[in-house]
């Protein structure tokens, strides 16, 4: 059994997406109630139809399964004749920070890059590479030496960078991610002329068609994860705030987005700039109706749990049943609170080990909230929606509210269901309303 136990542990980890034919992989589609990745290819060719690129800003919470639908959704578009240029946007830029000029940057690195290392594809031309390289010397006055440089002492020697341009974009990504003056100088100088930094990836774009037609004869879609992973306000400026530059981009594209943008963002709306897709969570409860078990979401979550951890690790399988409830329907926590379950277990999943678990990833959530949080989260607990303002969004961002299927409720995560604050919080508006009624 213990040999089991430590196998399992090594099937949940819950920051790893899922490629296609991965056998933990199931299908949650129908609790869900969406299908992203044939929706996303429905927008796609609803805008060649009409002459057109799509710009999709696909929202969720994190953990929600973003990455894992749009490895999907990969798959799909390069059997349709598309070429998907991926980029996990917080580990190839600076994980602190985005701009986006940073976004332009890694976007020029994946078309350069990939065309240079496809071998059914010829590389770009010479001339149209001086030219992109050229300029950016001249705004950065970055010099060879000073590039080959910072990538010889940041240990990253290959960086799947060949070309002249390929060589300068990594080594300005790198300069990008230092503590030095010249992170916050090529920033500047790079965001200073916006509008040819588009047309630079646009010029460049034109080459990529024309070269791949052949064997891309969709053409290209770019694909930005992980732009959740940093602070929502950065992101709106990045992406909302210059989405003029970034709808312009003459390639399909689409961005990964933090769900609390779509309340009440701090400046433009998501809806008005992009095309907007949610991944909802799995709804482990009907809307307005938390004492029961939405049975759909229920088996497929165990489906996902079985598929990684055997029956008979198991004491009862109520405790696997327990686990898909406390996860709320959130994949990641549903692995989280699987692997802390494992790691607590000597033989056997038993009673003791999900407390435990549950007790654990409750602690790391609970942490981040006040009082204030936890009245909000009452009131939401039991009108299944939020107030958009920082407070909700904050709650959005940190999972401790969850947005459930197309209608688009929220419930609170059912971590938090046994924590006193809550339970506090959630009898005080009661008997507020209680005297209300009785006045």
């Amino acid at each position: 059994m213990k040999d089991k136990i430590i196998e399992s542990i090594g099937r949940c980890n819950p920051d790893e997406p899922l490629n296609p034919g991965d056998p933990r992989w199931c299908d949650f589609d129908p609790a869900r109630g969406t299908n992203l990745h044939d929706r996303i290819a429905r927008r796609l060719r609803g805008a060649e139809a009409e002459h057109k690129y799509s710009h999709i800003a696909l929202a969720g919470h994190r953990g929600c399964g973003k990455s894992t639908e749009l490895a999907r959704v990969m798959d799909q578009a390069r059997s349709e004749g598309y070429l998907p240029l991926y980029a996990v946007v917080n580990e190839q830029a600076d994980p602190n920070e985005i701009g986006f000029g940073d976004l332009f940057l890694l976007m020029l690195r994946l078309l350069d890059e990939t065309f240079d290392a496809d071998k059914r594809l010829k590389s770009l031309p010479e001339k149209t590479i001086k030219v992109v390289t050229d300029w950016f010397h001249d705004v950065t006055h970055i010099q060879e030496r000073e590039v080959q440089r910072v990538i010889s002492f940041s240990g990253e020697a290959g960086l799947g960078a060949s070309t002249p341009l390929g060589k300068l974009l990594s080594g300005l990504s790198l300069l990008r991610k230092t503590t030095g003056t010249q992170r916050e100088q090529i920033k500047q100088a790079v965001e200073k002329y916006p509008d040819q930094l588009r047309d630079n990836l646009n010029l460049l774009l034109a080459d990529a068609r024309r070269l791949s037609e052949k064997v891309y004869p969709r053409g290209l879609i770019f694909i930005l994860d992980n732009l959740d992973r940093y602070p929502p306000e950065m992101i709106s400026k990045a992406v909302l705030t210059n989405a003029d530059l970034l709808t312009d981009i003459a390639a399909h594209t689409i961005f990964v987005l933090p769900i609390s943008l779509l309340y009440n963002p701090p400046g433009e709306t998501v809806e008005d700039r992009y095309e907007p897709e949610t991944l909802p969570m799995l709804p482990v409860y009907p809307r307005g109706d938390p004492q029961t078990i939405h049975q759909p979401s229920v088996d497929a979550l165990l489906q996902a749990i079985y598929l990684r951890v055997d029956h008979s690790l198991f004491a009862h399988s109520s405790l696997a049943v327990r686990i898909a409830q406390l996860s709320g329907g959130c994949p990641r926590d549903l692995l989280r609170l699987l692997k802390e379950s494992l790691l607590e277990s000597s033989d056997l999943i038993d009673e003791r080990a999900v407390t435990r678990a549950a007790s654990l990833v409750r602690g790391e959530m609970a942490r981040k909230l006040t009082l204030r949080h936890y009245d909000l989260l009452a009131r939401t607990h039991l009108e299944t929606t939020i107030n958009p303002d920082d407070d909700g969004r904050f709650l959005l961002y940190r999972r401790a509210a969850l947005e459930y299927d197309a209608d688009r409720w929220i419930g609170v995560h059912p971590l938090l269901w046994d924590t006193s604050e809550f339970r506090a919080s959630v009898e005080s508006i009661r008997q507020e309303r209680g005297a209300i009624l009785r006045a």
